[in-house]
């Protein structure tokens, strides 16, 4: 019998440790730990542990597994199953399609926020005029997420990456590097919430696109446990109400924005009305809302009004 809630050494049928076997018991520990999609969770673990691909786990399954292979697979098991998040486990995530190295130092791309790249994707090609040199801004870059998907996707385009971390801005780096767009971004360090945030740049940019801090403290509280207790709190904390970041956001945003630029930013489902309020109260801006897959305000679009 198998068993990974405890140690379990030396079996007297190696035929039980068949790869098919293991996947099987894998899967039922973490159901009974309550998590999601427990399958698909033991297959990455175990196709992890043993370098090859989730396909491979079923060509493959009479494979025994060895002493070692068995050891590395109960950690990991024991570690998903407290509620650790299966990307910083695997150290890796996909986001647009694109590779990313991801560690408790960076928020774990979302699915939305490939709402905001696509948009913005979509305004670069339509807008850019030949020849012509668009430079991006991604404030609050974390893993580069969003800043080397759009360098990556379009090759004309310059990107500066800021956050005022030095660890993340250490983990988009090496997703720059991945991707190949490094000779593309510039990677900064600044803090966007200081009051010399847009001197400290020194110029304005054609688009600006952020993916901020906006859960309110309460809500942070009632976030799942893998979210809350894993996550890096900076990148989720919005301050008391969510809204911090765009309430600084709106001192800065007319002086570092082209006049013809375009501002993509991530919202909370329920602050498009609050967060446009606050933006219009320092600017004259258009602002598109826009709704991800499931219907919910996910990203404002900003422009000047021409």
């Amino acid at each position: 019998m198998l068993c990974f809630g405890v140690t379990h050494t030396n079996s007297s049928h190696p035929h039980s440790w068949r790869l098919i076997d293991v996947l099987s018991a894998a899967t039922e520990y973490l159901a009974k730990n309550n998590i999601d999609s427990a399958r698909l969770n033991a297959e990455r673990l175990l196709a992890h542990v043993l370098g090859i691909t989730r396909v491979d786990l079923y060509l493959r399954y009479a494979q025994p597994l060895t002493e070692t292979e068995r050891d590395a697979l109960k950690d990991l098991l024991r570690r998903r199953a407290s509620c650790e998040p299966l990307q910083y486990i695997l150290g890796e995530t996909e986001f647009m399609s694109l590779p990313f190295r991801v560690t408790p130092d960076v928020l774990i791309p979302r699915p939305e926020t490939e709402i905001l790249v696509e948009r913005a994707i979509d305004w670069i090609r339509s807008s850019r005029k030949e020849g012509e040199d668009l430079t991006c801004l991604d404030i609050g870059t974390g893993s580069g997420a969003i800043a080397v998907s759009l360098a990556y996707l379009c090759p004309a385009l310059q990107v500066w990456a800021v956050d005022k971390e030095a660890s993340a801005l250490d983990v988009t780096r090496q997703n720059a590097e991945t991707n190949s767009v490094i000779e593309r971004i510039r990677i900064i360090q600044l803090d966007a919430e200081q009051p010399d945030f847009s001197q400290k740049l020194e110029r304005r940019f054609g688009i600006v696109v952020s993916n901020p801090p906006y859960v309110s403290r309460i809500e942070l509280e009632s976030l799942q446990t893998e979210i809350r207790e894993h996550e890096p709190r900076a990148a989720l904390d919005g301050g008391e109400d969510g809204l911090r970041f765009y309430r600084a956001l709106a001192m800065f945003l007319p002086t570092i924005l082209n006049p013809s630029g375009r501002c993509f930013l991530e919202i909370g489902a329920t602050q498009a009305e609050t967060v446009s309020r606050i933006l219009l109260a320092h600017h004259t801006w258009t602002i598109e809302v826009i709704q991800d897959l499931a219907g919910m305000d996910r990203v404002l679009a900003l422009s000047n009004q021409m």
